[in-house]
């Protein structure tokens, strides 16, 4: 009996290893590749002068930043066991930063693109002229890390490597102080502010698709344009409340559990129930990288406007290598490209 329970101790004890390695090695490669793609689409000239685009264009950047530096260097230490927060200060001090600020970046980022779309969606027209404003999307995107960076800038300076750990100094004030403000700003605020931003647009969109539908019974040729646009910001709408519904699931754990290792920090626990609790808290964060790693999924799956920009993007990029492998093609002239861009449409 004392045999198995030590086997299952063991297999405990190497399941966050594992869930690391493989479940986030996954995180980063879809992630990595989501990124690369949304940042491609939203600087398209469909997508780049509607100030949404904007805040997402910004967002993907900082997503970017969260995998290839906060997501890796787990992998590496809590996947791989190498050791590089407790063996060198200045990665210890930046990623316990950038866990934090790359994560609070990237959610107000999103944040502001379903802000602009609730204002665009508004039935009062004081509250859709602030919608669509692009000097100040330029602007809002230097503010938002600018003051998250004042916010959490204090573990630059104040974690070290102490006894072979990264860890904040042994200030009974600080630790309550650091810990609850991660809980509130980076796991609480989010999940409530997307399930409440979440709420109110599609409220929005209800009462405006009430008030369109009976002034286009009679259909016109001129109605063409404007439809498909607001079939696209339809679209873009669905897109947003999807990802907002997967913040809000992914990110109330990571808060209760935050919550619950801070209140029971003090507390006596057998070495199986710590093997079983840090096998919980490796899913829990890992899970907590899915809003970030599903970004381009969920558009691409949700937004016909997005996916018809991807693939156009994708087509023109294997026609110009297909244009340099055979010369003889590309010397046709523009148009034989006709036919592949009314494909593409």
């Amino acid at each position: 009996m004392s045999n198995s329970t030590e086997s299952i101790s063991a297999a405990l004890l190497l399941a966050p290893y594992q869930l690391n390695i493989w479940f986030g090695s996954f995180l980063w490669i879809t992630g990595n590749f989501g990124c690369l793609c949304n940042l491609m689409v939203f600087r398209s000239r469909s997508f780049r002068k509607r100030t949404y685009s904007i805040y997402l264009f910004a967002a993907a950047i900082a997503d970017f930043h969260y995998f290839n530096f906060v997501l890796i260097t787990r992998i590496l230490q809590n996947g791989f066991r190498i050791s590089l927060m407790n063996r060198f200060t200045i990665i210890c001090k930046l990623r316990q930063f950038s866990t934090v600020w790359g994560n609070v970046v990237s959610f107000g980022l999103f944040s502001c693109a379903v802000i602009d779309r609730f204002l665009s969606t508004h039935r009062s027209n004081a509250y859709r002229k602030w919608s669509n404003q692009s000097r100040l999307a330029y602007r809002i995107i230097f503010i938002v890390p600018f003051f998250w960076f004042l916010c959490f800038g204090h573990r630059i300076v104040l974690y070290s490597i102490n006894n072979g750990a990264c860890s904040p100094p042994a200030n009974i004030v600080y630790l309550y102080y650091d810990n609850y403000f991660q809980v509130i700003f980076s796991s609480l605020t989010p999940a409530l502010s997307m399930s409440v931003l979440a709420y109110y647009l599609l409220k929005n969109v209800r009462i405006l698709r009430r008030r369109i539908v009976p002034e286009e019974i009679v259909p016109t040729v001129t109605q063409r344009g404007p439809s498909r646009i607001s079939q696209m910001d339809k679209q873009l709408t669905v897109m947003l409340v999807t990802e907002s519904i997967i913040a809000t699931i992914t990110y109330l754990p990571y808060a209760i559990q935050l919550t619950y290792s801070n209140i029971t920090s003090g507390w006596y626990k057998t070495p199986l129930r710590l093997a079983w609790e840090q096998v919980g808290i490796e899913i829990i964060h890992l899970f907590s990288y899915i809003f970030f790693a599903t970004s381009f999924y969920v558009s691409i799956i949700s937004n016909v406007g997005f996916r018809r920009i991807f693939r156009r993007l994708f087509g023109k990029s294997r026609s110009n290598r297909q244009a340099q492998q055979n010369p003889s093609v590309a010397g046709i002239g523009t148009k034989a490209t006709v036919p592949m861009n009314g494909i593409c449409r």
